[in-house]
């Protein structure tokens, strides 16, 4: 069922939440799902309008639902770097793993099907809907803003999304913490996250997300009191941590790591003392 929550909008929530804008007889849909049982049942509910999809970002599990939506009509729209991994959805198991991705990685968690995605330049959308840039988590995340209700994509996260799963994935350490602090400087009446719960205040997911990150960072540091590899730093993590890693998920928690040494390079924390492996300077 939808949720009403302004005139305007509604939510279908589930395991990503979707948004839904109706302004003149069109529906802006804002992502479309983690499958297409859900996309289905989205666009029955919606019943005959016309339709737009406007992606948060290109990860499987937002936009699972396009190729439905596009096979009945709807047209795709996101931030132009993230249309092309929506686009080329292999793209996103391929910067996970580094290459043709293994078994692991061509699942439909880590592989979304294919659709036409359009940058948002060419949305031509109305006034009232206002795109509003919350990168880190993915190249060109966005959100969207509609009559004081912000729809956040994965900028943060609910904090029973991150006791379930432990840590924010992002590919930015500076500019999702970046996100972050725009987020709780913003004045909208209603958020609405991804992975979490509707809210009028949203400061203690915030925090939550900003303090698990920075635990994330302060134990990298504690590992690499010993050089090591991105692989031995996300075993010695997720052991620490107590993170129970498959053959899949190892890759998106390797990335997660990744991003980090990045940013603790840059703040000149650690360094690569030989090819692939880092120590705290």
């Amino acid at each position: 069922m939808l949720k009403s929550i302004k005139e305007w909008v509604s939510v279908k929530e589930g395991s990503t939440n979707v948004g839904i804008i109706e302004i003149d007889g069109t529906l802006y849909v804002i992502d479309t799902g983690s499958n297409t049982k859900f996309a289905r049942e989205l666009f029955s509910e919606l019943g005959e309008e016309k339709k737009i999809v406007l992606n948060t970002h290109s990860h499987a599990d937002h936009i699972q639902g396009n190729s439905f939506f596009e096979k009945n009509g709807a047209k795709i729209f996101s931030d132009k770097l993230e249309a092309v991994f929506i686009r080329n959805p292999v793209l996103e198991s391929f910067y996970l793993y580094g290459a043709i991705p293994p078994k692991s990685l061509r699942a439909s968690f880590y592989r979304a099907h294919s659709s036409h995605s359009l940058p948002l330049e060419e949305a031509d959308l109305p006034k009232y809907i206002e795109p509003i840039p919350l990168v880190g988590h993915s190249f060109g995340m966005t959100g969207f803003k509609i009559d004081g209700v912000l729809f956040c994509g994965d900028a943060y996260f609910g904090r029973e999304v991150l006791e379930k799963y432990s840590y924010p994935y992002l590919v930015d350490v500076e500019k999702f913490l970046n996100s972050l602090d725009f987020l709780e400087k913003t004045n909208a009446d209603v958020y609405v996250p991804s992975h979490g719960n509707i809210t009028n205040d949203p400061h203690e997911d915030i925090e939550k997300t900003r303090s698990t990150l920075h635990s994330f960072i302060n134990a990298t540091l504690d590992v690499l009191k010993e050089t090591k590899s991105v692989e031995e730093i996300s075993f010695s993590l997720a052991e620490m941590m107590n993170i129970s890693l498959n053959s899949g998920t190892f890759y998106l928690f390797r990335s997660f790591v990744s991003a980090i040494l990045s940013h603790l390079e840059k703040q000149k924390n650690v360094s690569q003392v030989l090819p692939g492996r880092w120590k705290k300077i």
